[in-house]
């Protein structure tokens, strides 16, 4: 209970954090979540948290785009599919919401 409550807590604070400030925000708010509440996967919890949240997001700016913006963006990067470009991103946002959320756990110590 306590891991899915933190991805949520994490989520949530990300989501508001971008709003306002740089992407990077989103490891300053995964940061406070291991901080704040602490449990045996902070890692993960980290992850799991910036990787859906940056995924629904892409995914959200894609559809609502008037062209077809991650083809485009794919065909810049030579990336030959929509789907590696999103899990790209979702991939590179867990590993700072990773990273993340362990330095707020270890920074709070035992």
């Amino acid at each position: 209970m306590k891991f899915i409550t933190k991805i949520i807590f994490i989520i949530l604070l990300a989501w508001v954090a971008e709003i306002y400030l740089p992407w990077w925000s989103i490891a300053a708010a995964a940061a406070v979540g291991g901080f704040l509440l602490k449990s045996k996967a902070n890692f993960l919890a980290g992850f799991l948290a910036i990787a859906v949240l940056w995924l629904v997001k892409a995914l959200l700016i894609d559809m609502s785009a008037a062209v077809p913006l991650a083809d485009k963006v794919s065909k810049v990067l030579l990336v030959n599919s929509k789907a590696l470009l999103m899990l790209v991103t979702a991939l590179l946002g867990g590993l700072v919401g990773g990273f993340g959320a362990l330095t707020g756990s270890l920074l709070r110590g035992k």
